[in-house]
């Protein structure tokens, strides 16, 4: 750690003579400068945080003498304005950033104070160190948000690009096709003139080495094209800032231009999500845009949906977002044929809301990464919500951005009750381009985090582990689908590389050590879906008949709290061999029986009072709220509820299976015997979802995977097969440590010449062997089997066990009566609205859930922090 200059006064001394008399103080000068403590005025200190991301990146950095200089990382003009935070950060964040921006690496003066001692007014040490997580927590008291890292590749301008939310007041229809929409005929730059294009982006033969903040180094280039005068009516495009993803713009003529997608970093393939500003505008002008090459043979704009335009005048004048707009909407083939795969085209047009605008198009409603780290904050700072939600970094990606772990639950008042709390995992965008998952997500915090009886229910008996951005890289970049490793991240939940993808190492690390303290309920990953319309689960078929056909009871409840957004047909639950690296299919075979991939549409609903109307994001974070409501339905004590929509889908089963049958005309008299039908033979496949087949590692990676596993196969056969029990472990411990101590009482008998008493002594190791585990490796002492038993006694994480815990806990909670579950007459439930989005109709079920009152919130004073922590 940096340190007081006063509390070295011969440096001090030195840093003033830049001399070095004595070898000791020349040794301890530059060994001070080479593990980073700079020289710097008092009052123009770095952000601390900084400086461990600086230290722990660059261990050789040293800023003068002998060992040279680093100059690479001295920020440049536009490093500096990069260092300056969105919109959504306090005036005082600001300011304190400007000073940090203003103010280089290379500094020359007196050493820096510890950021880790706490200091007085007076300057003077206190010896007491900082809170830990003050260290290495989410943000340290002052609130500085970490940059986005970019691959030194990109280019990346200086606006901050910030966007309201709004819900419009009138549903979004599908589009109508009538059938004469133009396809227009692809020119090209040849005929055209290109008036936007990035000049270099990664394809595939080139791989990721490196980030910085602000990206690529120097003057960013004005790539839009000048202006002749206010005449000139061609539009200004630019991509360059989170999310973007445009790579060329060519006019084809005075209104219509042609783009061209990004596809992904250090690939050649995945064009899909966009995200693009355009500016100098025409009010009374009818503009044509075609993107030239999406690669999706299918795409919801065939069914009606239409692109997402927002316009800066609207927004900051009549407080409008985000809005569905477009006609002569079109999806069609690229006639160009090239010789490689085939492109698809997408092309629309559009009369924009006034002149000298500014208006941004996207594929679906954005959610970048610094929306998060906004969010997050505000969280952390929250003095109640804090108490409840721990913010940790769960691990820092390739580009070095972190990914945060939520760990979400009310303190316990005894260890029993931590104990016998389940886990819940949750987690979104391991896909960059499926915005999607991020809505709900933020809709499932902004009700867990709530005050709302039932939030507070469901954080008294579960622990939620949340992790809302997986891939915070592809998210900044503009991805749709890959990380910067250039591969698809849902396809690698079994590596081994922890190096090129730490987020899903990382994330499958953090489960399996929470599975080893607690059952954990539920997974669910949130992601997009771009061929079907709704919200639907993709789960995995559970092969033990003790719970057969349980793990679609959860997506069958979802689908009757929220029958307007939620279809269980379209739910899959086949389980196949492409699949077998995806979070879901990994997940599940660790234990995790309801273990599943939400799949929400970039179009709308097709159910109910929602049927052809597109989604917003409000609808999307209602989702958040039925996934928690839809939890204390499924866990309810009173398990009518589970019982009857298991014999519902036994019926909704055996209707599929005689369909499918009489399909193939075979005879349909099965009773008795159809539920011994494989449900994997009953089961289309889910090929028609947004999946991509695995690329395998890339070229670079193989070598490196291939000594991995050679390592890991000759570990194996080396490695004695390992215990089972603990009270095993004890015993063959008590064995060898006897064995040894026998050994060697022998060879000192035998020296003495009493050889012949060691056998009058039979019975010595057998008794031994019977000798009571009460000791452990390294001679610490070990709970023997009976104090565990006593210890536990009382503690059974069997569900309706756990829930009995908590209900004889909390007695005094206001019953909730309500009719018996009738599915045919839904009605909406009497709770305050205020605290969470308006649910929509769902079914009678009896809501008896826990039939116990929350206790008095006035104990919260004595659990300031959590009883359980898990760490990756």
């Amino acid at each position: 750690m940096p340190y007081s200059s006063n509390m070295f006064p011969a440096l001090e001394t030195e840093l003033k003579q830049e001399t070095f008399p004595d070898p000791y103080e020349a040794f301890m000068y530059h060994h001070l400068q080479y593990y980073g403590y700079f020289k710097a005025q008092r009052d123009s200190l770095p952000n601390s945080a900084m400086h461990q991301h600086v230290w722990k990146n660059n261990p050789r950095f040293v800023l003068s003498g002998s060992f040279g200089e680093r100059d690479d990382l001295i920020p440049d003009p536009l490093q500096k304005k990069k260092l300056q935070w969105p919109a959504c950060v306090s005036s005082a964040v600001h300011r304190a950033t400007e000073a940090v921006s203003r103010d280089s690496f290379m500094l020359s003066s007196l050493l820096l104070k510890s950021r880790q001692l706490l200091h007085d007014e007076f300057g003077k040490v206190n010896p007491r160190l900082r809170e830990p997580r003050d260290l290495f927590a989410f943000c340290s008291g002052s609130g500085l948000l970490q940059a986005p890292r970019w691959p030194i590749e990109c280019e990346v301008i200086k606006e901050n690009i910030h966007h309201i939310e709004g819900v419009p007041p009138q549903p979004e229809y599908f589009y109508q096709p009538t059938g004469n929409e133009k396809v227009p005929e692809i020119v090209g730059e040849e005929k055209g003139t290109v008036v936007y294009q990035l000049d270099s982006v990664p394809t595939k033969g080139s791989y990721f080495t490196s980030s910085r903040v602000g990206g690529k180094r120097g003057i960013i280039k004005e790539l839009a094209v000048t202006l002749q005068g206010p005449e000139d009516n061609t539009l200004l495009f630019e991509s360059r800032f989170e999310s973007g993803n445009l790579q060329k713009a060519v006019r084809v003529d005075t209104y219509e231009y042609e783009l061209t997608l990004r596809t992904d970093l250090y690939t050649n393939k995945h064009t899909q999500w966009f995200y693009f500003r355009v500016q100098n505008t025409r009010k009374d002008a009818t503009y044509r845009f075609t993107i030239i090459n999406l690669l999706k043979p299918k795409s919801l704009y065939t069914i009606g949906m239409k692109p997402l335009m927002y316009s800066q005048l609207d927004a900051s004048t009549h407080n409008i977002g985000w809005r569905r707009e477009g006609n002569e909407i079109k999806y069609y083939k690229n006639n160009t044929d090239d010789g490689q795969k085939p492109f698809y085209c997408l092309t629309w047009t559009i009369q924009f809301p006034h002149d000298q605008d500014t208006c941004f198009f996207a594929h679906f409603y954005p959610y970048t990464y610094t929306d998060l780290q906004c969010y997050l904050l505000l969280v952390a700072n929250n003095p109640v919500q804090s108490q409840f939600c721990k913010l940790r970094t769960l691990c820092r990606s390739l580009a070095g951005n972190t990914v945060y772990l939520l760990t979400i639950t009310n303190p316990s008042r005894t260890p029993q009750e931590a104990a016998a709390k389940k886990a819940v995992v949750l987690s979104a965008r391991v896909h960059p381009g499926e915005s999607n998952g991020s809505w709900i997500m933020k809709g499932f915090l902004d009700f867990i985090l709530s005050n709302s009886p039932d939030a507070e229910l469901l954080r008294d008996i579960f622990v939620f582990k949340v992790v809302p951005m997986l891939n915070p890289d592809g998210v900044i970049v503009g991805n749709y689908r890959c990380s910067l490793a250039g591969r698809d991240l849902n396809r690698h939940y079994r590596t081994i590389l922890k190096e090129s993808f730490p987020c899903i190492w990382y994330t499958r690390n953090m489960i399996k050590r929470l599975l080893e303290e607690r059952e954990v309920l539920l997974y669910c990953d949130f992601h997009g879906h771009s061929r079907k319309n709704n919200i639907f689960l993709y789960g995995c078929n559970s092969n033990d008949r003790k719970y057969w056909l349980h793990e679609r009871v959860f997506p069958f409840m979802l689908s009757k709290n929220a029958p307007d957004k939620f279809s269980f047909h379209s739910c899959n639950f086949k389980v196949q061999k492409c699949k077998e690296g995806t979070g879901r299919v990994v997940m599940w075979r660790m234990g995790i029986l309801n273990s599943y991939t939400m799949e929400s549409t970039f179009g709308g609903s097709t159910l109910g009072n929602k049927r052809d109307t597109h989604f917003t994001t409000e609808d999307l974070k209602s989702l958040g709220y039925h996934v928690c409501d839809t939890l204390l339905d499924f866990c309810d004590p009173d398990r009518t509820k589970f019982m009857q929509c298991l014999e519902e889908l036994k019926e909704l089963l055996q209707q599929e299976i005689s369909k499918k049958i009489n399909d193939f005309g075979q005879d349909t008299d099965f009773e008795g015997r159809w539920n011994d039908i494989s449900l994997s033979d009953i089961e289309s496949s889910t090929s028609g979802s947004d999946s991509s087949l695995s690329d395998g590692l890339p070229v670079h990676l193989l070598n490196i995977a291939d000594e991995l596993n050679h390592k890991k196969k000759m570990y194996k056969k080396k490695k004695m097969k390992p215990l089972q029990t603990r009270k095993q472990r004890n015993e063959q411990y008590q064995k060898n440590n006897l064995i040894r101590v026998l050994k060697s009482t022998e060879d000192a008998l035998k020296r003495e010449g009493f050889a012949s008493m060691l056998q009058k002594q039979p019975t010595l190791f057998k008794n031994s062997e019977n000798t009571s585990s009460s000791t452990v490796r390294n001679g610490r002492p070990r709970t023997n089997e009976s104090q565990l038993n006593e210890r536990d006694k009382g503690i059974s994480l069997d569900p309706s066990k756990a829930t009995t815990l908590i209900v004889t806990k909390n007695k005094g909670r206001m019953q909730r009566e309500k009719p018996a579950f009738t599915v045919s007459c839904p009605t909406k439930r009497s709770t305050n609205t205020s605290q969470k989005p308006t649910p929509d109709a769902k079914p009678d079920w009896p809501r008896n859930r826990f039939l116990a009152t929350r206790r008095e919130r006035t104990t919260m004073t004595l659990y300031p922090s959590l009883h359980i922590y898990t760490y990756p």
